[in-house]
């Protein structure tokens, strides 16, 4: 029975070689598409279930109740306390990410970027396979465990365990030993590490820059991750408890430090609030992707379905014949499904070669490799060959339940009719597609309206002709660097600060209220030298800026933004003893956006730190960076010879911080062109089918009178209707999904009205020309010949 089923569906398929090319096409590019974005959602998912006992695993967050921000950030003593102390605790390590470290090869010095200092412990944590020396092989300061690619880079073909590596570290050279290599961390990692050395490192640099502090034993002292690997299923209320009392013991009743725990399989996901600088995803993006695959692959079945039933239409007589001949309604139905499915499996490999095809473009959009990961396998074979079947499946339902109803008498009285419902069907289906088309155009323009604002909007300082160069660490050399590059002419100044402008941290600080020292106000932290302020062409609105001239501005003396003084209710700030480290307000700056548009401005205080700098802004004449980059470059050698160059224009930067805007927008558009492609091949279809099938209808109306003009606005008049009631059902759904991803804004654009208008206007470009095109041949059919048809 399978084989006659078969063989009436390929049948089938050879008579009707149009549509069926019109179907495949159109749903081979929407499942293409499909295909893509799912593999990028199936990726985004499974971060860090590389790690086979990730239920196991733990990061300690710190939750800081006064200034209501939670960090990554812990002190080093936290590990061995709790893995002593806390009995559902296995295992417990430290780690912290080094700066500044580079190993020797050739003579020249190699800078590494994935350096974590820590213990032993964190083997057992996080499931890394040693391959080489086992054991306790982090216990001696000057060890070093590479991974397999450094240990190529540095040792080729060579095992390198028990070899000697000169490195540089805290500005100093040191000798090293390899005591091991570690298989390569998968990429769908978060926690990521080129090599492994001693944690006394990053303890000498942390203790060498932040001055009175042993950051060994000072739980104040919140610079290290702390990971734990604790029995299973453990009891994470009692974990709670036992973090109140440890905190208590610590910290007593005044301080709000509250630590709690997350789950390796949340950190990717689950940190968008965290203050990490793990790489994290979005899941609010993760969401949209989906709804997009689900919306094309939504077009491509209702196309299919469209044009399915519509072809079918024509095979009444063959229906009724097979009735006659002893088929049953089931029968019938298992024919149509077949053929359906049929249609589908035939759609899968040319939509996965496309997808093939088009995925290195797919990996500019996203920023990212689309990888295909064996343990994903499963997950990736399962959705496509279900996504497919399930379309195939869907379409065959519905037109064997249209034509398994078909009654033989009607049928071979030549008087079944598609009727007015079905033609209502077919209607509200591309009525339907249409909507989502609008809705995607609507939405590229509201998207790439907020990107542009973003760039272009003022944020209360030099945004153009602004470059950061990246120190790369606490260089004492930086005021050489700065003072050399102020000295060339097309150069207007240059200043130094912890962070680059718009800031990608956040560093808030829990400040005593003026005259109440019970109440505490979170205000953020920026470190400047003295030339930032007057670089990035911030407004002095009170008092004065930083100033060389007075040599007690780098120990005692501040600067406040509006919100600042507004939030400590200081009527004449200038002068006014504050409690940080105990000092003055020397001036008060005018309110500007220190972090993305994404945040509001917060409440600021800027503090004098001409030695304490990782970012130089150099603000430089227009159309001169081709010009001084060179130069600047040559100065950078002379104090960091073994040290890149690394630098980032302010366009550049702002880029980056609103790259997931870009991207999405970019996503949404190329998702509008596929829609509009499949939504092209259905509308084609459908209307050389309903041309076709009312030929004769035609030929009466010009036997009647009716000139091809006349016939060609009576096709355009349905569709231009249908045009405009798609247009109008997509506003709602998109302003509303639309306000929901601005609310991700504090400073964003309007929602205009000609947005809608325009996305009106390309539906109605898309849709009519194929109306007029078909209509247009249909009315130059010579009368007699159309009165013929059958």
């Amino acid at each position: 029975m399978f084989k006659n089923y078969l063989a009436s569906a390929l049948r089938f398929l050879q008579r009707n070689k149009l549509f069926a090319g019109i179907n495949i096409m159109g749903l081979s590019f929407a499942l293409a598409a499909s295909f893509i974005i799912l593999l990028f959602v199936i990726n985004e998912l499974s971060y860090n279930t590389c790690f086979k006992d990730r239920k196991q695993v733990y990061r300690v967050l710190n939750y800081n109740d006064e200034v209501k921000v939670t960090d990554e950030g812990t002190p080093y003593i936290l590990a061995e306390n709790l893995k002593d102390e806390f009995p559902q605790v296995k295992y417990a390590t430290s780690t912290k990410l080094m700066r500044g470290f580079s190993i020797k090869l050739n003579e020249e010095f190699i800078p590494i970027d994935k350096v974590i200092g820590t213990d032993s412990e964190i083997f057992n944590v996080f499931d890394i396979v040693v391959v080489g020396q086992q054991g306790y092989i982090l216990d001696e300061p000057n060890s070093i465990v590479l991974s397999q690619e450094q240990a190529q880079k540095f040792f080729p073909d060579k095992d390198p365990v028990g070899k000697d590596l000169v490195v540089q570290v805290n500005d100093k050279e040191e000798v090293f030993v390899v005591k091991g290599v570690f298989k390569n961390i998968p990429v769908n990692s978060t926690f990521q590490a080129d090599c492994f050395i001693h944690s006394k490192w990053p303890l000498e640099w942390i203790n060498g820059r932040i001055k009175d502090r042993n950051a060994e034993t000072n739980w104040r002292s919140f610079y290290w991750q702390t990971w734990l690997f604790l029995d299973k299923n453990p009891d994470i209320a009692l974990l709670n408890e036992q973090f109140r009392a440890l905190e208590k013991k610590v910290y007593g009743e005044e301080e709000k430090y509250d630590f709690f725990l997350q789950n390796l399989s949340d950190v990717y996901l689950g940190s968008r609030e965290v203050n990490s600088g793990l790489p994290k995803g979005n899941r609010k993006n993760i969401r949209i992707f989906s709804a997009i695959a689900v919306l094309i692959i939504i077009i491509a079945s209702l196309n299919y379905i469209i044009l399915s039933t519509a072809v079918s239409t024509g095979r009444s007589k063959e229906i009724g014949i097979r009735k006659t001949n002893g088929a049953n309604r089931q029968s019938i139905r298992k024919q149509m499904l077949t053929e359906s499915v049929i249609l589908s499996v035939l759609v899968l490999p040319v939509a996965l070669f496309l997808a093939w095809l088009g995925k290195p473009y797919a990996e500019d959009l996203f920023q990212t490799k689309l990888l295909i990961f064996k343990s994903n396998i499963a997950i990736y074979v399962t959705v496509y060959v279900v996504l497919t079947m399930f379309i195939g499946v869907v379409s065959g339902l519905y037109t064997s339940s249209f034509l398994s109803k078909l009654n033989v008498i009607c049928i071979l009285n030549n008087s079944v009719r598609t009727g007015k419902r079905k033609s209502r069907i077919r209607f509200a289906l591309i009525v339907v597609q249409l909507i989502i088309f609008c809705s995607f155009v609507s939405s590229t323009l509201i998207i790439r309206s907020q990107y542009k604002f973003a760039l272009s909007k003022n944020p209360g300082y030099n945004n153009e002709n602004v470059l950061f160069v990246d120190m790369g660490k606490n260089s004492p050399d930086s005021k050489v660097f700065i003072n050399n590059i102020k000295a060339y002419p097309n150069i207007i100044s240059a200043g130094g600060a912890i962070d680059a402008l718009p800031m990608t941290g956040f560093w808030p600080y829990p400040m005593e209220f003026p005259g109440d020292k019970t109440k505490k106000v979170p205000i953020e932290l920026l470190a400047v030298d003295y030339d930032f302020v007057e670089t990035m062409g911030i407004q002095i609105l009170e008092g004065r800026s930083f100033s060389r001239e007075f040599g007690s501005d780098e120990e005692n003396s501040y600067l406040l933004n509006e919100k600042a003084v507004e939030l400590l209710g200081l009527t004449n700030p200038i002068g006014k003893k504050i409690d940080v480290v105990e000092g003055t307000v020397i001036g008060v700056v005018k309110d500007f956006n220190l972090h993305s548009f994404h945040r509001d401005i917060p409440p600021l205080l800027i503090v004098a730190s001409d030695g304490f700098v990782m970012q130089v802004a150099v603000h430089y004449k227009p159309g001169t960076l081709v010009n001084i980059l060179p130069l600047i470059k040559a100065e950078w050698e002379k104090i960091a010879p073994d040290q890149p160059f690394k630098y980032k224009t302010i366009d550049e930067f702002k880029k980056e911080i609103y790259s997931e805007e870009r991207n999405l927008s970019v996503i949404i558009s190329i998702s509008s062109l596929f829609s509009l492609l499949v939504a092209s091949f259905g509308l084609f279809g459908l209307t050389l089918f309903m041309v076709k099938t009312q030929t004769k209808e035609i030929g009466v109306k010009k036997v009647l009178g009716s000139t091809e003009r006349g016939i060609v606005l009576f096709f355009l008049r349905k569709n231009f209707v249908m045009v405009i009631i798609a247009s109008i059902l997509s506003v709602p759904p998109t302003i509303f999904i639309m306000n929901r991803w601005l609310s991700n804004f504090s400073f964003k654009t309007n929602i205009e009205w000609w947005i809608f208008a325009f996305a009106f206007i390309v539906a109605a470009f898309v849709v009519l020309p194929t109306v007029v095109y078909h209509s247009y041949r249909a009315s130059r059919i010579n009368p007699v010949e159309a009165l013929k048809y059958e």
